[in-house]
């Protein structure tokens, strides 16, 4: 079973090792930022009430944000083309992750969106070489970084609002290009009012490292009174959300997390490049509230639930891997802060 500690120091290392990358992604969005941030606010249009909507409800669909991930200990098992191993301890897994959205342009009927995302991962790994063998320790510190175009348009199908929208991101590794992938989505709004919005859509990705590549979508968001909803939006997260504070919302629920993934080049003589990508559960308790200058700062808490970890070739499929790791849950702390123009504290 886990243990409940988290590491101090390894906070420090994680913040350490990537503060150069996240403060150049910071100065780069940011500059890009300053001529449009005045046409992104002052435009009223279909594009802009969209770009709203989503900044409320991701993170990392907000001008820029920056977040610290720590996991408690927890032991894992694996297994390697088949072959079980011994079974070991993760001792120290935390993430330092940094995203950025600059809107290029916007109108009535189109929204095109550059975007950056890159995440830094610092692990530490006790396991056995074998059953009579004492444990040896393994650290890695992994990046990963990508950046892309969102193109969006607005449109009406059955006489409901339709929106499109199709991106393709360019991934990356400490080393060179390794992926260029793209996604296609649309969604078709059923319902619109004060009280209650409702859309279904479908997305699909042309990344054979996706678990499902073509996934069918919901979103379902319901006020109760003027202070509490639901917010659902499936596959991706599920909260029902409490604005208290006057300045702050508590959402309590869970979120999917698929994006912890990095490619490795070191795990052969033959120089073959594999990804590793781990897909998360995380339920807990969320806490959000509204700073000067529309920083929101964001507090979670929970259990983090993992029901995949694999590692593949590069060019094959998920479901065609290599090594696959399965671990207990863990607890896991979190804190960041965002930048949302749209921000608005109740009054």
């Amino acid at each position: 079973m886990f243990n409940h500690s988290f590491s101090i120091s390894g906070a420090r290392r994680a913040i350490r090792e990537a503060s150069g990358r996240i403060l150049a992604l910071t100065l780069v969005m940011g500059i890009a930022m300053l001529p449009l941030t005045g046409k992104t606010q002052s435009q009223d249009s279909l594009a802009k009430k969209v770009t709203e909507y989503a900044a409320d409800k991701f993170a990392e669909r907000r001008p820029f944000s920056i977040d610290y991930k720590q996991y408690g200990n927890y032991n894992a098992s694996s297994t390697l083309r088949g072959q079980d191993l011994p079974d070991g301890e993760f001792t120290q897994w935390s993430q330092l992750s940094a995203s950025a959205n600059i809107n290029l342009f916007q109108n009535r009927r189109w929204l095109v969106q550059a975007n950056g995302f890159y995440r830094y991962v610092s692990a530490e790994y006790n396991f056995p070489k074998s059953s009579a063998a004492p444990s040896q320790t393994v650290s890695r510190d992994l990046h990963y970084h990508t950046e892309g175009l969102n193109l969006t348009y607005f449109s009406k199908l059955f006489g409901k609002t339709a929106i499109y929208s199709g991106s393709i991101n360019m991934d990356w590794s400490e080393r060179s290009l390794e992926r260029v992938r793209g996604t296609f989505t649309g969604a078709i709004v059923l319902k619109a009012n004060n009280r209650t919005k409702i859309n279904i859509g479908i997305l699909y990705s042309t990344d054979p490292s996706m678990f499902i590549r073509v996934l069918p979508t919901f979103l379902l968001e319901h006020k109760f009174n003027e202070s509490l909803m639901a917010d659902v939006f499936l596959p991706r997260y599920a909260y029902l959300r409490k604005k208290i504070f006057g300045k702050g919302r508590l959402s309590a629920g869970w979120e999917l997390d698929p994006q912890t993934t990095f490619f490795l080049d070191d795990l052969d003589e033959n120089g073959t490049t594999y990804q590793y990508r781990q897909v998360d559960v995380n339920p807990g308790l969320l806490y959000e509230h509204i700073l000067p200058a529309s920083i929101i700062l964001s507090l979670r808490a929970g259990v983090r639930i993992n029901p995949y970890a694999r590692t593949f070739e590069k060019d094959r499929s998920f479901t065609d891997y290599t090594w696959e790791g399965r671990a207990d849950a863990a607890p896991y702390v979190n804190i960041g802060f965002s930048f949302n123009p749209f921000a608005k504290p109740k009054k």
